[in-house]
């Protein structure tokens, strides 16, 4: 019987959403290839867009920080592998402030680190841990309108939020997995605000908080204070499952794009989570991919994917008919 309530629930959260026609460019736009030289990645693992179109990959195994233009021509990088300031081990999050200054996250030094949008070193805080203010393997990064900093604390499966400072506010969120079968069905009751392993966060509309919580395979919405709002996806193949959600980054219209990591697609979302299209596909051709990790939305609505797999970048651009 409550299977059958399950499925009931999720025939009327697809049908209940309208269709809106559209249109993604392939073969899409393209830069990078495997190697260490500037212009080439490593895993690009993280992107994001300044307000000025400028775009910042973070390039994990070359331990550095690539910036280009918006059409993809190389313009500096910095970083390097150590833990000294400024250094990297494995750079795996990027957001960017009102005043252009860069965040990094790295994934094995439990840090944040704060640059400018030239690269010149600020502030780093965070050190592996538990405690408020630690990490174990940071991974997301978000900034809201009131420059509030917020990170995906992936292996303590929970939320930090955090001054521009790096002053510690609050976290949310523990470690919860939910079974196969009710991820499927789409079934996530009592599991509300929990985590298992969340990767990515973006703000949205009215600054909600969307999160990728990875191996649940959905994208939950919180208020900037973490209080839960919604949820959508489910395993699945179809569009709206997902496969290990990944990347995800919201347009100034409030709709989402979330990189399916294991189905090698992208697919879009209405602010409430409706689903709208995808794109997509294993393989080395023009907009297709291999392991996408992480989206982002440049200031005239372009969308960035970092290509894992395949070291590169695409990009796309959305038309509404």
């Amino acid at each position: 019987m409550k299977n059958y309530f399950a499925i009931l629930l999720v025939t009327v959260v697809f049908t209940a959403c309208a269709h809106v026609p559209l249109n993604v460019s392939v073969p899409p736009e393209s830069w990078g290839s495997q190697g260490a030289g500037p212009g080439q990645f490593n895993e690009p693992f993280a992107i994001a867009v300044d307000a000025s179109g400028s775009v910042y990959v973070a390039d994990a195994r070359n331990h550095r920080v690539q910036k280009f233009t918006d059409d993809g021509k190389f313009i500096s990088e910095w970083g390097g592998q150590g833990k000294e300031p400024g250094q990297f081990e494995r750079p795996s999050g990027l957001a960017v402030d009102v005043e252009g200054n860069i965040f990094v996250a790295d994934y094995e030094l439990d840090r944040i680190q704060k640059f400018t949008s030239d690269g010149k070193f600020l502030m780093q805080w965070g050190s592996s841990g538990k405690n408020p203010g630690q990490f174990n393997s940071p991974t997301g990064l978000a900034i809201d309108s009131q420059q509030n900093i917020f990170v995906t604390d992936t292996y303590n499966h929970r939320v930090q939020k955090f001054d521009l400072q790096g002053n510690f506010i609050k976290e949310w969120g523990e470690y919860q997995v939910v079974s196969i079968v009710k991820s499927f069905l789409n079934f996530f009751v009592g599991a509300e605000g929990n985590f298992n392993y969340p990767t990515r966060i973006t703000v949205g509309l009215n600054n909600a908080l969307y999160v990728s919580d990875a191996y649940n395979n959905r994208v939950q919405r919180f208020s900037s204070e973490g209080d839960f709002i919604s949820q959508f996806g489910g395993l699945g193949f179809l569009g709206g499952g997902f496969r290990v959600s990944s990347g995800i980054a919201s347009d100034k219209s409030g709709d989402l794009y979330v990189a399916d990591f294991y189905n090698h697609r992208v697919q879009m979302f209405t602010a409430d989570g409706c689903f709208l299209t995808q794109w997509g596909g294993k393989g080395q051709g023009a907009g297709q991919f291999d392991g996408p990790t992480d989206v982002a939305v440049g200031p005239q609505g372009k969308v960035y994917v970092a290509d894992w797999g395949n070291h590169q970048i695409q990009t796309f651009k959305i038309k509404r008919d």
